[in-house]
């Protein structure tokens, strides 16, 4: 499995966060949800389909996904056994609310100022800004730095495969681009198509792209099979 311990225990607390939430889920429910994803990803290997030497029958993958739901989801008490069989997330996300957009109306004279708030989660882990100093805080698409100051710049790294709610992306460099926001944004509504994982297009341009870093085979295909195809 191309998966480290922790990249797989942290999966299945991300699928079990989008399935169950703070319900309770049977144990086995988890374990073969969590193989569903790991074969949509690419992620299984030739060796997992082999027969486990475990007393219940399961494949050396799901042999793999069961070990880690007992060491490093109950062991550390991510999850919490109800009775025998079922779980519960100790502590499951909140559920994400649901967008709600104003109907269109015409109006004779302009509406009141009202102040609003939004909370907008920023990732920019250690992991991205290492990679934004690769590239020196250019767009790989065009090329743009953005300066704020004398020794600062502005440049975004976007998730080809996205992190969280269905698609359960990683926050790894394999699915990482750093662009500009203008092309931040297209990738984000499916504008540009991968023609493989060094050039793009976008409304039937080429650009190849500036690559100081390899991206997985596995994001680009999502990208190109459900985010481009929207």
């Amino acid at each position: 499995m191309k998966l480290t311990n922790e990249q797989l225990a942290a999966l299945m607390v991300q699928i079990a966060n989008e399935k169950f939430g703070s319900e309770v889920f049977h144990r086995r429910h988890l374990l073969t949800a969590t193989e569903q994803v790991v074969k949509d990803r690419g992620l299984w290997e030739a060796d997992d389909d082999g027969w486990s030497s475990s007393v219940d029958a399961k494949s050396n993958g799901l042999a793999n996904i069961d070990y880690r739901f007992s060491h490093q989801l109950a062991a550390p008490g991510l999850i919490t056994k109800v009775r025998h069989g079922y779980w519960r997330l100790s502590n499951p996300e909140p559920p994400k609310p649901k967008a709600f957009t104003q109907p269109a109306c015409d109006v004779q004279e302009p509406p009141e100022k009202i102040i609003t708030q939004v909370i907008r989660i920023v990732r920019d882990t250690k992991t991205a800004a290492t990679l934004k100093e690769r590239y020196d805080f250019k767009c790989q698409v065009c090329g743009e730095q953005i300066q704020i100051t004398d020794n600062s710049f502005y440049i975004e790294v976007h998730h080809v495969r996205p992190l969280g709610g269905k698609h359960l992306g990683f926050d790894v460099v394999e699915n990482m681009l750093v662009l500009c926001p203008n092309h931040h944004t297209m990738f984000d509504f499916g504008v540009p198509r991968f023609i493989d994982a060094l050039h793009i297009v976008i409304h039937g341009k080429t650009y190849t792209l500036t690559c100081k870093h390899e991206l997985a085979v596995a994001s680009v295909d999502y990208h190109n099979k459900i985010i481009a195809s929207q």
